[in-house]
């Protein structure tokens, strides 16, 4: 079965029907073995502030900001996990766990169409090789395309909640401010991404 990355937008975790919205949009994907990425969001957004006002060392503030993704992801898998139309969903938050997702899921026999959410700082921390600028031009854009590279994905999406023009490449994604400036360092996957809108599904 096929890998896929999937960022899902700090932008969004606010967005009150997210499952709901994740869950259409999912289910007309084609079957993979996915591996979940979550932004930040306003937490992140509350530090960026405060490094506006009070500068730190930006390689400091920048893994800062990485460890505290842990938390929009396990507390967005915890909401997954008690959603049945989910299940199973598995956190990859060890060595251990990343290798077997990473390894195992090239055989289709033993591969599965679960839900994984990673901890990034499982592959991604201050002594990875990763090539990504150690500063704010570097977010879970660049660092979902750097997980897709390590697990040879055949596919990363980042999801998006504002509006995306399906006729764009990367530089105009970048240019507009739509993906981090530090994707360009992978172009190369470029062949592999795919940025879209998450559609709102109508309620009532």
């Amino acid at each position: 079965m096929k890998r896929r990355v999937i960022k899902l937008g700090g932008s969004l975790l606010t967005r009150p029907h997210l499952l709901d919205d994740f869950y259409h949009w999912h289910s007309n994907q084609p079957p993979a073995d996915d591996c979940l990425i979550i932004g930040g969001g306003q937490m992140i957004d509350a530090v960026r502030e405060w490094d506006r006002l009070r500068p730190g060392d930006p390689r400091a503030v920048h893994w800062q900001c990485v460890a505290m993704l842990e938390q929009s992801m396990r507390h967005l898998a915890a909401a997954f996990q008690t959603d049945d139309r989910f299940s199973p969903v598995e956190i990859l938050d060890s060595e251990d766990a990343w290798l077997n997702y990473s390894t195992l899921s090239r055989d289709s026999n033993k591969s599965s169409a679960t839900l994984k959410f990673l901890r990034p700082e499982v592959v991604y921390d201050s002594a990875s090789n990763a090539p990504l600028p150690e500063n704010w031009s570097t977010t879970t854009d660049s660092i979902a395309m750097w997980v897709g590279l390590l697990c040879d994905a055949s596919e990363v999406v980042l999801l998006k909640s504002c509006t995306i023009s399906p006729a764009d490449e990367l530089t105009n994604w970048i240019t507009n401010g739509i993906v981090d400036p530090a994707c360009e360092v992978l172009a190369s996957l470029e062949n592999k991404l795919r940025v879209e809108q998450l559609p709102i599904q109508p309620t009532g």
